[in-house]
């Protein structure tokens, strides 16, 4: 099992939607997870999202891997976020052994954070430390 937790300021990804508008969303962001985040909180809401990138991104252990952000994707039960891998992440996630994983999204004043927590079978994910 590995717990991670991710954490970003919220006027780092206010400043940047400010300088790059639509182009940091897609770079960045699921078209389900701009939806997601339309409205009032929008910069929270992102903010939050990025925090559980940022988590994923430490679970994997590999800092020189590449990472496409929009690989990840924060989704929603009804009120709980859900964990949405794809692509090459999803396929490197499966070598590492990850059998399900949970994540948790808050806000404190101006940060945002998230802790993800990844369920491995076997010796798969004490083998990707």
């Amino acid at each position: 099992m590995i717990t991670l937790p991710g954490e970003v300021d919220e006027h780092r990804v206010r400043d940047s939607l400010a300088a790059f508008g639509d182009r940091y969303l897609r770079k960045v962001f699921t078209a389900g997870e701009i939806n997601d985040c339309r409205g009032s909180n929008q910069v929270h809401r992102l903010a939050a999202r990025f925090a559980a990138k940022e988590a994923v991104i430490k679970a994997f252990a590999q800092p020189d891997m590449p990472f496409p952000w929009r690989e990840i994707e924060v989704t929603r039960d009804g009120p709980l976020p859900l964990l949405r891998l794809s692509g090459a992440l999803a396929e490197r996630a499966q070598h590492q052994g990850w059998l399900s994983s949970s994540l948790s999204l808050s806000h404190a004043d101006c940060h945002a954070m998230a802790v993800v927590l990844v369920v491995c079978g076997g010796n798969a994910g004490a083998d990707a430390r």
